[in-house]
């Protein structure tokens, strides 16, 4: 079904858009009259126009005819979508994202096209733990599996390389190729074993115990201990702060496997952890020393040419978003300064709690049914946690994968409208011929992110 970007009816024209109606405003009202009216740009006529006073207004404030402006406008949207066609060779990218899924259901097609270009280096960052997706249910289900694991052979024969008690690189890694294993094999068992591996090593330095040959015993105590207190606890429950550390790093382990199935592992994984992020219902603000200098930080270790931001104002979805991308944007600020970088690029992306109009985006990205596809495939496989999430997506009752590729979808129909379907299936590139569903980016410059932050911040907090 389409998703109309703006009810024409319900658009208030601010007292500055009536002194200059500059090309994002045409962009917007036409986009919106084509797709109330399921019609081609160049298909628009002057009864058309007359028939929504809005778009009559803007058209006739332009000074312009509507047959240039609609040519106008569907040119801007074929740059855009050309622009989104286009990869990058020998940068540097720095990929955050507020929750460890937000990147996957944002922009995934474009780092997966990115990622496929050998000279480029990625860098995935999630600023939180995201323990308070973690279900209790999922818990007890992860605590099943170690205690299977733990009276098997395998446990043994692991205890005696020191595994588990070393914080070894290659034995985090070594636990995500087993799970990717079992995934490609289709085998559950493997697939719980590097699940299992990796909670026995977090258990054992969260709860400060021993893994060693022969004796379990202390954690299998453990485990029936945490099924306990799990039982006892009803759903969205504040969690005691040693269980929102393992829930937490169950959300890790599964970011790290959705980004091993494209070949990228630690130490190109970071973790931050930001203190702002709490159970309490009203969570603390971001502060320089305890959120923005981790990301600093990391800026400075990675130095990218590229860095993506989640672009959600305040009370648009989980206001984390909104603090990430403060906490972001300083760091941002602060590295460039000290830098004096003119040359990173920004890309601001959405994803399924707040969406782009296309005239507020520049970059347009085609994702075909083989890319939406290759989405489901690892978020329901990675993401163990989110395929029955308790608080799912608002407008599905599934996971977040099956509403991330409905805005997709949405926003193709949207821009199929405006151009029509034989610019798309008629082109000249694959890519393009391919696409079902489209992704909406904003590349910026540093000093237009601090804008637009600013904006936001104005916005939501009244700030002057």
């Amino acid at each position: 079904m389409l998703e109309v970007p703006a009810p024409l009816g319900h658009i208030d024209v601010p007292d500055g858009l009536r002194k200059a109606i500059d090309a994002p405003v045409i962009e917007r009202v036409l986009v919106s009259l084509c797709c109330t009216l399921r019609k081609r740009l160049l298909d628009l006529n002057e009864a058309d126009l007359a028939a929504c006073p809005l778009a009559s207004c803007a058209v006739q404030r332009s000074g312009r005819a509507l047959a240039e402006l609609a040519g106008q406008v569907r040119q801007s949207l074929i740059q855009k979508i050309e622009r989104g066609s286009q990869v990058r060779e020998k940068a540097k990218f720095l990929h955050t994202e507020p929750h460890h899924d937000d990147i996957m259901l944002g922009y995934l097609p474009a780092v997966l096209r990115h990622t496929r270009v050998p000279s480029n280096e990625h860098h995935f960052v999630c600023a939180t733990s995201g323990f308070n997706s973690v279900s209790n249910n999922h818990m007890l289900m992860l605590l099943d599996r170690v205690e299977r694991f733990v009276t098997s052979p395998t446990f043994n024969r692991l205890c005696s390389e020191k595994y588990f008690a070393e914080s070894s690189l290659d034995h985090r890694r070594r636990d995500v190729w087993k799970f990717l294993d079992g995934i490609a094999a289709a085998d559950d068992e493997l697939r719980d074993e590097g699940a299992a591996r990796r909670l026995v090593y977090n258990l054992c330095q969260i709860y400060q115990l021993p893994a060693a040959y022969g004796n379990a015993s202390q954690l299998l105590a453990k485990v029936g201990e945490l099924r306990t207190y799990l039982r006892q606890r009803y759903a969205g429950e504040k969690d005691v702060t040693d269980m929102q550390t393992l829930k937490g790093s169950c959300r890790e382990f599964e970011a790290e496997c959705v980004w091993g199935y494209i070949g990228w592992q630690l130490p190109n994984i970071s973790h931050l952890r930001l203190g702002f992020y709490t159970a309490d219902i009203f969570a603390p603000e971001p502060t320089q020393q305890r959120d923005v200098i981790p990301v600093l930080d990391l800026l400075r270790k990675v130095q990218p040419d590229v860095v993506t931001v989640a672009l959600d104002p305040e009370a648009s979805g989980p206001d984390t978003h909104y603090k990430v991308l403060q906490a972001a944007t300083a760091a941002l600020s602060q590295y460039s300064e000290e830098t004096k970088r003119e040359d990173i690029t920004v890309w601001g992306y959405r994803n399924v709690w707040f969406r782009f109009e296309p005239f507020e985006v520049s970059t347009i990205i085609p994702v075909s049914l083989q890319t939406i596809s290759t989405l489901n495939h690892m978020f329901l496989n990675s993401f163990e946690s989110q395929r029955n999430a308790e608080f799912p997506a608002y407008e599905i009752q599934g996971p977040f994968c099956a509403m991330s590729q409905r805005v997709q979808v949405q926003q193709y129909d949207i821009i199929e409208t405006c151009l029509g379907y034989e610019w798309f299936h008629n082109h000249e590139s694959p890519l393009i011929r391919a696409a079902r569903g489209l992704v909406f980016l904003r590349e910026m410059s540093v000093h237009e992110l601090l804008a637009e932050s600013r904006a936001l911040r104005q916005q939501t907090e009244n700030i002057s």
